[in-house]
């Protein structure tokens, strides 16, 4: 609008009253989920509680919704994939009731009846032996199966391999296999090989902590001289084995590197990840680099242990859920995040999520995950008579018809805050939340005082807009929707203490982001 001179006043003006409020500008609680700092000494980016809100670089991201993707009988107990030469031939697979079920679709199929497995525990991985691209499968309870497109599923029997392996890990062209209850690792003889004959490698003199072999790893990393491949075991109750070399049949081509201590690890499922050109290892002492635990400087709370903030729900969960079924650690590069999945609780399904950019946390809440899998950049997860794929829906349980489920509601309590005056009383009355997002986002929030962590009673009411196509909707009457835009407004919360912070819900579309909020309140006296 244009600029205009200002009137002369014709009669005095009587003085302005003085302002008695403040109004601070805050931005999100981008440092994400902390409950390692003392609530009284906490950042002001960080937060005490963050559900289903992605801390990113911008601000808090609501995730997307699940959605269903394909009806199954029963519970997975796993779930993998299998992706060939040629993309037309990507499987993804379920473990239901010892058999292998085909989910790649809507409609489920079996792929492999009465494998054996009495708990659909399987640990996967792929491997090509130049003529074929195999998937490995193996369970304790089912032994080693493997899957081609040219073979489809054959069950496997090394000479000398126990009935039972646990992990398999391709290492220098060879199979490297552990078993469930057993201190020795056993390779393929042969490279290049899927089956043949197999030699034991006692590993039970440099378990000194006890327990048996629980995975093999191969870790590729640089030692100073070179990039090399390093062939890493991990001890049920910590202790890490890294050998190098290239020939295990020979003293003079393979050897042991040293024997490092992680602390007792999950028996149930994957609790590593390869990240980056490093491995993340989940384990009672907390979440650990292996290079940092082979420098020797990993310390669980220092910062050099990318989950130090988080450790406190962490490490009672390892301790308490140690044997149970199924830890998994997962990196969705699609969605740069990375998410530890702990067993269901009586709580629920609650999975740790860190945002690869900002290396904060979040917690995700609500998604039926037992098992999860990564699938062409897609993250699927399974409950009881569905796989879902998560993240992908615009709503929480919508079906494979796409109908809408429940809408994706998020959960925050920023850092405690006394704005720069911790000895005065305060007195609050407004916030003004701002967002960017597709549509107008609804909330429901208030200010708790005096490290009060009360939640906000209901859930806000939100519909998400239908968008309008182009020449089919009425002009003046259709809703034009799917750009981004910015919404902000003022709501009343009246609380009074020395000290505040924002609690607040969120209903959305699926990516809209909590930037920052503005809060009024006036400052009183000491008392």
């Amino acid at each position: 609008m244009p600029l205009v001179p200002l009137a002369t006043y014709k009669t005095p003006r009587r003085a302005a009253a003085g302002r008695t409020h403040q109004v601070v500008n805050m931005v999100a609680p981008v440092g994400g989920l902390n409950l390692r700092d003392p609530i009284s000494a906490m950042a002001p980016t960080d937060a005490l509680v963050m559900d289903n809100m992605i801390p990113r670089p911008g601000g808090l991201e609501l995730r997307g919704g699940y959605k269903q993707h394909c009806a199954v009988t029963g519970t997975p107990g796993s779930l993998f994939s299998y992706v060939g030469t040629n993309n037309t031939t990507t499987k993804l697979f379920a473990a239901i009731g010892g058999d292998i079920i085909d989910v790649s679709t809507s409609t489920a199929s079996v792929s492999q009846a009465a494998t054996g497995s009495t708990d659909d525990l399987w640990y996967t991985a792929q491997f090509s032996t130049g003529a074929d691209m195999f998937l490995l499968a193996v369970s304790p309870s089912a032994g080693y199966w493997t899957y081609s497109t040219t073979s489809g599923w054959v069950k496997r029997t090394p000479t000398s391999l126990p009935a039972n392996p646990k992990t398999v890990v391709a290492w220098k062209r060879r199979l490297w296999f552990t078993c469930e209850n057993d201190a020795n690792v056993y390779y393929m003889n042969t490279v290049d090989t899927i089956t043949g004959t197999v030699t034991a490698l006692p590993m039970g003199a440099q378990l000194r902590s006890g327990g048996y072999v629980a995975c093999g790893i191969n870790w590729t990393m640089d030692a100073g001289e070179s990039i090399d491949d390093y062939l890493v075991f991990i001890g049920t109750q910590g202790d890490v084995v890294v050998w190098q070399g290239t020939d295990p049949t020979g003293a003079s081509t393979f050897g042991i590197k040293g024997v490092w201590y992680v602390g007792p690890v999950p028996t149930k499922g994957a609790f590593w990840t390869p990240m980056g050109g490093d491995v993340m290892i989940v384990s009672q002492a907390g979440v650990a680099m292996l290079s940092a635990i082979v420098r020797g400087t990993f310390d669980a709370i220092a910062q050099n242990s990318p989950a130090s903030k988080i450790l406190p729900a962490l490490r009672p969960l390892v301790a308490l859920y140690k044997a149970t079924a199924q830890w998994q650690v997962i990196p969705v590069a699609s969605s740069n995040i990375l998410i530890i999945k702990p067993p269901k609780t009586p709580e629920g399904w609650i999975n740790y999520v860190m945002d690869m950019a900002t290396g904060s946390w979040c917690r995700f809440t609500g998604i039926p995950s037992d098992c999860m899998t990564v699938v062409d950049g897609k993250l699927y997860s399974a409950g009881p008579s569905f796989v879902y794929e998560s993240l992908g829906g615009t709503t929480d349980n919508q079906t494979v018809a796409g109908a809408a489920g429940n809408q994706m509601e998020g959960d925050v309590l920023s850092a405690f805050n006394a704005y720069g005056s911790p000895a005065n009383l305060k007195k609050w009355s407004m916030v003004r939340p701002s967002f960017i997002s597709s549509s107008a986002p609804s909330v429901k929030l208030q200010i708790n005082t005096q490290y009060n962590l009360n939640t906000v009673d209901g859930t806000p009411g939100f519909s998400s807009e239908a968008a309008s196509s182009w020449d089919a909707g009425v002009w003046g009457v259709a809703t034009w929707f799917g750009a981004y835009n910015t919404y902000e407004a003022w709501a009343g919360s009246a609380a009074m203490g020395y000290i505040g912070a924002l609690r607040m819900r969120v209903r959305g579309a699926p990516a809209t982001t909590f930037t920052s909020y503005v809060s009024m309140f006036d400052v009183g006296g000491v008392m």
